[in-house]
């Protein structure tokens, strides 16, 4: 069953109004902060927003693209998910040891 036509402009919009003002305010944090863990929580960001648009594309061209090329897609959104969750446990152990030795 398709989607409807308005739900991928939806789902992309909704998408970034949600992670543009996170990411923004990662940056305020760590420009303020200065520590190194909010520049992992910002690449987490950016693969999975990334990682997202690419998926919605996807929904979006499913019908005129072959199988292989839509199963190879999503192997490297998962590749870069996998990525990406490894930049948010690192920015979270960062910031946790930061947090430790600053007491």
């Amino acid at each position: 069953m398709l989607m409807e036509e308005e739900i991928i402009g939806f789902l992309r919009v909704g998408l970034l109004v949600v992670m543009v003002p996170v990411v923004v305010l990662v940056i305020r944090l760590m420009i303020k902060f200065r520590k190194h863990g909010y520049g992992w929580f910002l690449s987490h960001l950016l693969l999975f927003t990334i990682g997202a648009l690419t998926w919605i594309r996807i929904l979006e061209t499913r019908a005129f693209s072959s199988s292989v090329f839509n199963s190879l897609t999503i192997a490297v959104i998962g590749v870069m998910w996998i990525i990406s969750m490894v930049c948010f446990v690192k920015g979270l152990l960062s910031l946790s040891y930061l947090k430790k030795r600053d007491v």
